[in-house]
């Protein structure tokens, strides 16, 4: 007979019971588990559900201070077996799930410091099977996964999230894929908060939150934006997807949709209606925050407009400042001076701002009775009392000063009309006038900038601006760098094709203030850095001003603006030389002014324009090749040939060459300096430059209708051969002019080195001759003439006897020597015999031997 199994269970529960008392302080391994574990895959004992409960009932009263980690596996078995007998139904498994869940809630316990680290794995899959509990039919077991995820995912020990041990272990599980199922198909609000509480555990670290996104979570978590502002749904909502959005920053490309646009203006309108209490304000400014994230994307724009939401923040913006009742939702509770309500508008008035790149809300903007006029009011002097104003403080006055200064910059080239139909302009200026704090006169400077170029504007401003500008840039103790420089730009505006305020700059001498501020010497050390970009401004400022009118123009050469122009030239980096060659060039379309240009010389070099020109021009073209061999180094493939219209533009626009060709071509491409042989070449190809460039542009144009499959009819193929055979012309013309430059630099090479070898002969025999006169004429003694007279006989023998020279000579040829036999009488040396001394003397070994005695 075999033993009942019932009793074999019991009697090993006994046993063990005693064992189990002790785990509390024992350690991990408890043979509960595996008793536990029994009772649910054993076939006798899976029905004992009364056992079962009871052995699950003391397991999590026994590790009430928190499992071991080292039991996770068979845990982990426990629960999946608890679980599934609740999803098959069984109801008296949900309490027992549920305290083994909230037993899970508790950090696990450590034996050793590393064992967490060393237990990933488990981790992993015991959350794993934590997540799957989300999805459990019934709502007890839902809500304590997810407070037990919730207790889990929660920052340890202090630590950031980011750092969290708990959510790289959450992010290796894959948890967030039932997490989002198990929002979707939340209806309980308990259950749903519950949720977004886990949502925004997870929301705070930059894997988990792209996770979310991938399941896509948001779309969910967006919509709780409608259970009404009050619950905390909503700002848990809110909160999450602020995380969610900045830690992925393409997730606002996912939410700018027209549904969750029209979600937001909901909760806001509910906000505008019934949100006086101080948390009511904050969630709202934090749902604006979601509004600057959509707001990012231009596509978004149109959704504001249309579902009514700009009109909405426009009303609430300027709700104060209005003579028109533009809505009855908006409270007065939210029209406070109060911190929050503060931010509010500032935040409204930089949004609606950053909308009006798109034409439709453009013209809602336009159309708005009070938006634009409102900004205006806030700068217009005349109207300080105003009651909208006199509701702020002094600071919040002047914030809002900068802040509707800066919107009136993005907002006015959008709708300029209206500007100046509510007289903006002089409100503009009247203001900077008033003001002394550089903060705001900053403000009104970069407004003046952006918008003195638009249609109309120039007259508008006019003269007094232009005196207003001029006088901010000639104090330069009272004014820093930046204000003046700002003021130099408007002036460039105002001044550009508009003779008007160009005649006001001469009759002011702001010529002579402009050419001033080319030389930074008198700047502060402390602000050198900063002195190229006004250099720039001032380049650019003398280019608008002085440019096409006559008298400024000879104001400039009387102080002396084109000599500083030229060494500006010299003396700066390549950036610079775009405008300042481009600002030359037009000045000299003055022939006036080409004399003092053509007689100017660097105080560095001595070199003159052309020279100087020429110089860049190499320097440019070194520049190019370094960028080829680069390129080629880098192996960066090019393409075979440039297009027809590719050609145009480089030549056109970005061709540092052409810049100077023109500024050469305005000059005549001629000059009083002596110019080397390869100056005078590279001369030559400058002038011809444009008909080369001209000459590669028609080829290439003509192999691009061969390629096309297009071909001329006679008349043009003739013209076009035509244009081959004189470009061909004025290639060769330039070779040949290369060419006799090179012969003529040959020549004079030879010449100079003749000059030089009869120079060296010249000053030879001079030195001969002296030495020979020095000998002859020194005084010497009876017994120092015997001396020398004997080095002579042994070195200089045609010294001493040139008779001796003459009769060996004569005796070679077979002739009897003149006065043979007789006794010879000392006489002078004949001419003959001179030269065979003067032969001797000049031969380089009798030199080398003299200069050694």
């Amino acid at each position: 007979v075999e033993p009942d199994w019932r009793v074999e269970v019991g009697r090993q529960e006994e046993a063990e019971e005693p064992a189990a008392a002790r785990m509390v302080t024992a350690g991990s391994g408890n043979p509960i588990f595996n008793t536990c574990v029994s009772l649910f895959t054993n076939k006798h004992a899976k029905d004992m559900h009364d056992r079962q409960i009871h052995t699950l009932t003391r397991i999590c009263q026994t590790y009430e201070g928190g499992f071991f980690v080292a039991d996770l596996p068979v845990l982990r078995e426990i629960v999946e077996h608890v679980a599934a007998r609740v999803e098959d139904g069984l109801e008296v498994f949900v309490e027992p799930l549920c305290m083994l869940l909230g037993a899970c809630s508790i950090p696990f316990v450590k034996e050793t410091a590393s064992e967490e680290y060393r237990s990933f794995e488990a981790l992993c899959a015991m959350v794993r099977t934590l997540g799957v509990q989300l999805l459990s039919r019934d709502r007890s077991v839902q809500l304590a996964a997810g407070s037990m995820l919730v207790q889990y995912a929660a920052a340890s020990e202090g630590q950031p999230a980011t750092i969290s041990y708990h959510h790289q272990v959450i992010e290796h599980s894959g948890m967030a894929d039932n997490l989002s199922q198990a929002l979707k198909a939340a209806e309980d609000i308990e259950l749903f908060d519950q949720l977004l509480l886990l949502v925004l555990e997870l929301s705070r670290t930059r894997e988990l939150a792209s996770q979310l996104v991938a399941n896509d979570c948001l779309p969910t978590i967006i919509n709780a934006f409608r259970v009404g502002f009050k619950t905390e749904s909503v700002s848990l909502a809110v909160e999450s997807v602020w995380n969610i959005i900045e830690l992925v920053e393409e997730s606002s490309a996912e939410i700018s949709t027209l549904p969750t646009i029209e979600t937001f203006k909901h909760l806001f309108d509910e906000f505008i209606e019934h949100g006086h209490r101080q948390q009511d304000k904050e969630l709202r400014n934090q749902l604006l925050v979601l509004f600057s994230y959509c707001v990012q994307h231009e596509a978004c724009h149109a959704y504001f407009g249309q579902t009514g939401l700009l009109e909405t923040m426009m009303n609430v913006a300027f709700a104060l400042e209005s003579d028109h009742h533009l809505s009855t939702n908006v409270k007065n509770f939210v029209l406070t001076n109060a911190h929050e309500d503060f931010e509010m508008k500032r935040t409204l008035m930089h949004l609606v701002c950053q909308m009006c790149s798109d034409p439709a809300c453009t013209e809602l903007v336009a159309n708005h009775p009070s938006f634009v006029p409102g900004m205006v009011l806030y700068i217009d002097e005349r109207i300080s009392e105003h009651p909208a104003r006199r509701k702020f403080t002094k600071q919040q006055e002047r914030l809002l000063q900068v802040q509707c200064l800066a919107c009136l910059f993005t907002l006015v080239p959008h709708c300029h009309e209206l500007f100046r139909e509510v007289d903006g302009n002089q409100i503009v200026l009247e203001f900077m006038a008033e003001q002394s704090e550089e903060t705001l006169r900053s403000g009104c400077l970069k407004l003046l900038l952006n918008t003195a170029s638009l249609p109309g504007f120039q007259e508008d401003l006019g003269g007094r601006c232009v005196a207003m500008m001029l006088s901010l840039v000639r104090e330069k103790g009272l004014h820093p760098l930046h204000i003046r420089q700002d003021a130099i730009c408007v002036l460039a505006q105002l001044c550009r094709d508009c003779p008007e305020n160009q005649e006001v700059v001469g009759q002011l001498q702001g010529v002579r203030v402009l050419t001033s501020n080319l030389d930074p010497e008198g700047e502060d050390v402390t602000v050198q850095s900063k002195t190229e970009p006004m250099v720039l401004s001032a380049v650019d400022g003398l280019w608008a001003a002085v440019a096409g009118n006559r008298a400024n123009e000879m104001a400039l050469d009387e102080a002396g603006g084109l000599g500083m122009l030229l060494a500006l030239l010299e003396a700066s980096e390549k950036p610079m030389h775009y405008m300042v060659v481009s600002c030359l060039c037009e000045l000299l379309e003055n022939p006036d002014l080409r004399e003092s240009v053509a007689f100017w010389r660097s105080e560095k070099t001595k070199r003159g324009v052309v020279r100087m020109v020429i110089g860049m021009w190499e320097e440019e073209t070194q520049r190019k090749e370094e960028e080829a061999r680069l390129r080629m180094e880098m192996h960066v493939k090019e393409a075979e040939g440039k297009t027809s219209q590719a050609h145009v533009e480089e030549l056109t626009g970005h061709s540092m060459h052409t810049k100077l060709f023109a500024l050469l071509g305005q000059m005549g491409f001629q000059t009083d300096e002596k110019l080397s042989a390869k100056e005078e070449m590279r001369l030559l190809e400058i002038e011809r430059y444009l008909a080369l460039e001209d000459a590669v542009l028609w080829k290439t144009f003509s192999n691009e209708l061969l390629e096309d499959g297009i071909r001329p009819v006679t008349p043009d193929h003739r013209r076009l051969q035509d244009r081959f055979e004189r470009d061909e012309g004025i290639e060769k013309e330039l070779g040949e002019l290369v060419e006799g430059v090179k012969e003529r630099e040959r020549r004079e090479n030879e010449a100079d080195l003749k000059r030089f070898y009869e120079r060296v002969h010249l000053e030879q025999g001079a030195k001969s001759s002296t030495a020979k006169r020095t000998h002859q004429g020194a005084p010497t003694s009876t017994r120092t003439k015997i001396i020398v007279d004997s080095h002579k006989a042994q070195i200089f023998p045609a010294l001493i006897n040139p008779q001796n020279v003459a009769a060996a000579a004569a005796a070679a040829k077979g002739q009897t020597p003149p006065g043979a036999g007789q006794v010879q009488q000392l006489r002078p040396m004949s001419a003959t015999e001179q030269g065979g001394v003067d032969q001797f003397l000049g031969d380089a070994t009798t030199a080398r031997i003299v200069s050694s005695r």
